[in-house]
């Protein structure tokens, strides 16, 4: 994304002028922000898909789809200035591997009696840094 490509919504400008500059000037504090809501919003998916959902890992499975489409919108269009959905298919493999990696340490550490609301917390640093090091290497190389 060009440095001046990113807008920060007016509620911001006033008060927030300098940290809207950071954020227009380097994708990776984009990233951090972008990558904490997609955080919030995939861990809580997850949380509701456990309370409707018959088993972890259909909720694991069901909160994943979901959270995948709010990420391409936001990581494409926010962090990298992509929103090419041709690159949709690249994204849905990236969130593929992210997701064997959860469904394996959620398998893993079901077995130690861990709860799966706990598991989930636990796997997030290592799916986020996986999914960004995907994102910038294969899918948005691009823009990168």
């Amino acid at each position: 994304m060009r440095a001046g490509a990113f807008a920060c919504p007016a509620f911001l400008t006033e008060g927030f002028s300098a940290l809207c500059g950071l954020l227009r000037a380097h994708r990776f504090l984009r990233f951090l922000v972008v990558g904490a809501l997609n955080t919030a919003v995939g861990y809580g998916l997850f949380l509701a898909a456990l309370a409707i959902m018959p088993t972890p890992f259909s909720a694991l499975v069901l909160s994943t789809v979901l959270a995948i489409l709010f990420n391409f919108r936001t990581t494409g269009g926010l962090v990298f200035g992509v929103r090419d959905p041709r690159l949709l298919l690249r994204f849905f493999g990236v969130y593929a591997i992210v997701f064997m990696y959860n469904a394996a340490g959620l398998a893993a550490l079901q077995q130690t009696g861990l709860r799966p609301w706990l598991i989930g917390l636990l796997l997030l640093p290592g799916g986020v840094a996986v999914s960004y090091l995907l994102n910038r290497g294969f899918v948005f190389r691009s823009a990168a």
